[in-house]
């Protein structure tokens, strides 16, 4: 079962041929359990017994796990919990997998939601049918499940809609199961997709109701519908403006003329999410596949053997299609790497690296980098010249259209400025050269720390505080 919901409020299934992970939240600190599948019973504990790893002062420990208890004819659940944090509260989410043929005790699944700090969500493969999400019968499983309802006062957010593919009897079945506290039945919605995605279970999909939408990204400025004469006419830099006493009150001011020209002159648009240009995608693999959906609609409305078939026939073939559209895009693309292939096109693949270079380079590299550098220079020396008007045209040309700064300002606006206007951006550019003042406001810069798995934003390191001078 695939689970996901907005907000980065998003449960995968673990897979059922690997170890699982327990987290659950103890004392403050994060307790987590693994466990492995064993279809044997076992009186004593397993030589790969699980321990429990608890974060205390930003130390780790390892103690005999508490929620490990040996026992005759037990067996062990596949399950795996996270804690997310959205809109500073943190949920926990356990993702569960129940196999079919296995004895599961009614205790074991109560142990795992006294685990569970409330409100939570539930979501798994639980293997069981009952008429409460809409199975014809009800098992053993099935009543096991709602007994867990009943004693915990839990909702169930499914409805009577299938979410599994039994292929060989060619039948709908409802085995993945969304469960909640009963605080966030109100807030959650559920669905279920149409199509199996290469897979025998349905996308379950859990949608919170303070959602606006998903993600929201700023708006950019669209240059392909610039007035860029009215630009010019508004982005006047006067020779006052750029010879104030102070260099950060002039940057400032020069930042707030061209961004309200900009504002005026150039529309704005609402950007989107980026989604990712497939190379090998082309008519035929949309051909194949939008066939293979037709099949499959008309087989979900008619499961016969004769529909079966077709579905399976069309789906071989799309992936055949498939195949051969990746190895000859790459055949294609292989022989098109030159010397002078772009570091964008080589998907900016590192090539410069100390372990690519020899001993006796790497020797002459090391005492290279101990000579102490010289920086006494004269002013005549042409490096130390002011820029020109020719220098700073040349490198508007020749610069790429990047991702501006903190303030707003591209290479694109430079270029439509007049020569006045120009001229003073040189003049300022020149005194923080001569005067040795760097604007405060280019010291600025924006950092995204990464977290280590298990970390939390809240308990983020002093120094990713700090400002990044560049």
């Amino acid at each position: 079962m695939r689970s996901t919901s907005r907000n980065f409020l998003e449960v995968l299934s673990q897979n059922k041929d690997t170890s699982v992970w327990l987290c659950a939240e103890r004392h403050g600190g994060i307790l987590c359990v693994r466990r492995r599948i064993s279809s044997k019973t076992s009186t004593t504990p397993d030589p790969q017994q699980p321990t429990s790893i608890s974060e205390t002062k930003g130390k780790i420990k390892e103690q005999p796990s508490p929620l490990h208890r040996p026992r005759k004819h037990s067996k062990k659940i596949d399950l795996m919990s996270i804690k997310p944090t959205t809109n500073l509260k943190e949920k926990p989410f356990c993702s569960i997998y129940l196999p079919p043929n296995t004895a599961i005790h009614q205790h074991d699944l109560n142990n795992l939601v006294d685990q569970l700090a409330a409100p939570f969500i539930i979501l798994g493969d639980f293997n069981g049918h009952s008429t409460l999400w809409g199975s014809v019968k009800t098992n053993h499983r099935g009543r096991q499940t709602e007994q867990v309802l009943s004693d915990h006062c839990l909702c169930l957010l499914n409805h009577e809609e299938p979410t599994y593919f039994h292929e060989p009897t060619r039948s709908f079945h409802t085995l993945d199961l969304a469960i909640c506290s009963p605080s966030l039945l109100p807030h959650l919605n559920l669905s279920i997709e149409k199509d199996l995605h290469n897979s025998d279970h349905f996308s379950v999909i859990l949608s919170h109701d303070s959602d606006t939408g998903g993600k929201t990204f700023p708006t950019t400025y669209s240059y392909s519908r610039a007035d860029w004469a009215l630009f010019t006419q508004l982005a006047v830099i006067p020779d006052a403006m750029v010879k104030t006493e102070s260099v950060d009150t002039a940057v400032r001011e020069v930042t707030n003329v061209l961004i309200a020209a900009s504002d005026l002159s150039i529309p704005k648009v609402s950007s989107h999410s980026f989604q990712r240009y497939k190379p090998w995608w082309n008519t035929d693999c949309q051909t194949a596949y939008k066939n293979q959906r037709r099949l499959w609609g008309i087989f979900r409305r008619y499961p016969t053997t004769e529909n079966l078939l077709a579905f399976k026939k069309a789906k071989e073939n799309t992936c055949r299609v498939r195949r051969q559209s990746q190895r000859q895009s790459w055949i294609r693309y292989v022989p098109s790497l030159t010397l002078s292939t772009s570091s964008k096109q080589l998907w900016k693949k590192s090539v410069s690296s100390t372990a690519s270079y020899n001993s006796r380079f790497l020797e002459i590299k090391r005492q290279a980098e101990r000579t102490p550098i010289n920086f006494s220079t004269r002013s005549f020396f042409p490096y130390n010249w002011d820029f020109t008007m020719t220098e700073l045209q040349k490198a508007l040309l020749q610069a790429h259209n990047t991702s501006p700064g903190s303030d707003g300002i591209t290479y694109t606006m430079l270029r439509h400025l007049n020569p006045n206007s120009l001229a003073n951006i040189i003049f300022l550019f020149n005194r923080v050269w001569k005067e040795h003042c760097f604007p405060s406001n280019w010291r600025e810069a924006i950092v995204i720390p990464i977290l280590k798995p298990g970390s939390r934003s809240s308990e983020l390191p002093s120094h990713c505080s700090d400002e990044l001078l560049l």
